[in-house]
């Protein structure tokens, strides 16, 4: 079971299993709140690469999930300072 935060009653990170089911990873990803919005979300991702429900274990490979999430956010990538990730999203920092 994923552990949850008291204070804020959301899934970790850290607390998910390698293959969370999609409700998990939803509340993981976008918060209880918006999280009905991710199955449509999913689908979307998923032809831009976000892995797909893997038929043997039933979920998507979380880490795999994350790195891809990370990396369409530019996060640890060497190569973008704040102001190109700024640029890349189409917003500035002053």
């Amino acid at each position: 079971m994923p552990r949850r935060r008291r204070s804020q009653d959301r899934l970790t990170f850290d607390g998910l299993p390698l293959y969370p089911d999609e409700a998990e990873i939803a509340r993981a990803v976008l918060g209880s709140n918006r999280a009905k919005a991710w199955t449509g979300l999913a689908v979307v991702l998923e032809r831009g690469g976000l892995p797909r429900i893997d038929p043997l274990f039933g979920g998507r490979y979380w880490p795999a999930v994350k790195a891809f999430l990370d990396r369409r956010h530019h996060v640890g990538d060497p190569g973008m300072d704040c102001s190109c990730r700024a640029a890349a999203r189409g917003t500035s920092r002053l």
